[in-house]
């Protein structure tokens, strides 16, 4: 398995270890302390209807409090599985996204390669079309074959820039340049910042920053 599916499986698995302890201890000794601090007796209902929530009983149980107290609930449910969510696999998103993990994954399966980009690329904005130079280099220990760079992701701050360079195969060891035509719908002047990656045979080998200047 590759560095992110690993991290995946064992973010889930933290994700779900955690759940099981959120609603077996965290969540009961919560509602507890806000039942003594407002005055009520809480507890989980067990109607099929509604299963699962938290309510006020007791003397002090007016209306006002009952409803803060699944007003709470509502919170602490929120954030201990939406929010830990958030907190876990955000994060990890990101970090897969940007390309961080793949000099792991080349290093543990043995293909790898460096993507890197010669100027800026440059157009202007009544035509949309430019070319940009990049260079690519199988730095693993096999072969790799059906290779193509792409834009990586789609904005509308750069007008839509897109562009793929043709396919070509990279030999151990091998460098090769290759030009890449890119297209933008009614790009806004200025300079733009995005960002190129390397797929052979449909897998992600490498990123690398590239600029646009539209004029």
């Amino acid at each position: 398995m590759t560095p992110a599916v690993v991290l995946g499986v064992a973010l889930l698995a933290i994700y779900w270890a955690w759940i099981a302890l959120f609603f077996h201890r965290v969540r009961p000794w919560l509602m507890a302390k806000i039942g003594s601090r407002w005055g009520v007796r809480v507890r989980e209902s067990l109607n099929v209807l509604d299963a699962g929530t938290w309510d006020a009983s007791g003397k002090g149980a007016t209306l006002p409090k009952a409803g803060a107290v699944m007003a709470a609930d509502f919170a602490i449910l929120v954030t201990g599985v939406v929010g830990v969510a958030a907190l876990i696999f955000v994060p990890a998103f990101i970090l897969g996204e940007s390309g961080a993990l793949l000099p792991i994954e080349a290093r543990l399966t043995g293909r790898g390669a460096e993507l890197a980009v010669s100027g800026n690329a440059e157009m202007f904005a009544s035509k949309g079309r430019a070319r940009i130079s990049i260079g690519a280099r199988n730095t693993g220990r096999e072969p790799l074959a059906d290779c193509y760079a792409l834009v990586d992701g789609y904005h509308a701050r750069n007008g839509y820039l897109h562009g793929r360079s043709d396919r070509f195969d990279l030999a151990f060891g091998e460098t090769r340049v290759v030009a890449m035509p890119l297209e933008a719908m009614r790009p806004p002047a200025g300079t733009h910042a995005f960002r190129l990656k390397l797929e052979c045979a449909n897998e992600r080998l490498a990123v690398a920053p590239a600029v646009l200047v539209v004029r």
